[in-house]
């Protein structure tokens, strides 16, 4: 799962949009999760673990912040089945405010792969978000609330080893507004060793009335067959303000399964 927020922030609704979005993404081992934002429906082999450190940086007209380490674990229960945890450390910098840091929000998550044919798979991939405390999101660190995510992920083969994946879904935030989160990616192998990715992903509250849209281009290179370096740089398109408008956001990872 990747717990990336997408800008620093008060605790605005952006910010909650931006928590529900990245916290989708819980790592796995096909063409989307972690170095993007959006997941795919692949799951790892029964007894099979999956680890990733990463940094993450996201700047924006309301200030800037850090991820590191962020640490991301996968491991695979059944053939159609995985859990995932992921926990960050966060170095905020909001405008005009003093710098800080602190531990970010946990998130955990299940991943059920429900559906599998020769060109699609689909998988539901409940998760949770734990909250923060109150003093700790207003500078940036987090969101203070509690996140419930249920999203639903697809992945189809276009033909010509393209592949698309697809994320929809609705993140329950206590006591607040209820927000959707979507995305599409689409991927292609350069080689033997190399993935490509592009991805659109966003946000919007229950009304259909503020809207957060950004986007990634991600690479995955495998080291070795269990090693792999994952990297994805993106900016946002739109936003409710535009102190909310990413101007930038990095990802750099290594990538181990076990």
């Amino acid at each position: 799962m990747s717990s990336r927020e997408s800008t620093p922030s008060k605790g605005s609704w952006p910010a909650i949009a931006a928590a529900a979005i990245t916290s989708f993404a819980m790592a796995s081992s096909a063409d989307a999760g972690p170095p993007l934002a959006i997941d795919d429906p692949g799951v790892l082999e029964p007894g099979q673990w999956e680890l990733i450190g990463a940094a993450t940086f996201a700047r924006s007209d309301a200030g800037h912040a850090a991820e590191l380490p962020l640490a991301d674990i996968s491991y695979g229960l059944t053939p159609n089945t995985q859990i995932s945890a992921a926990y960050p450390y966060v170095f905020s910098n909001p405008a005009d405010e003093t710098a800080t840091s602190d531990f970010g929000n946990l998130s955990v998550g299940f991943k059920w792969r429900f559906f599998e044919s020769e060109r699609l798979q689909v998988a539901f991939a409940p998760g949770v978000t734990f909250g923060i405390s109150l003093n700790a999101a207003k500078v940036g660190i987090g969101d203070d609330e509690h996140i419930e995510l249920l999203p639903i992920n697809f992945q189809y083969a276009l033909g010509g080893d393209w592949t698309l994946n697809g994320e929809i879904g609705l993140a329950l935030v206590h006591q607040d507004e209820d927000e959707w989160a979507y995305g599409l990616a689409i991927g292609h192998p350069f080689g033997n060793r190399t993935q490509l990715m592009f991805e659109l992903y966003g946000a919007t509250d229950s009304d259909l009335d503020d809207n957060v849209l950004n986007f990634h281009v991600g690479i995955d290179v495998a080291l070795t067959g269990a090693l792999h370096v994952l990297a994805a740089a993106g900016a946002g398109l739109s936003a409710p303000t535009g102190a909310d408008k990413l101007d930038l956001d990095l990802y750099l990872g290594l990538q181990y399964f076990k």
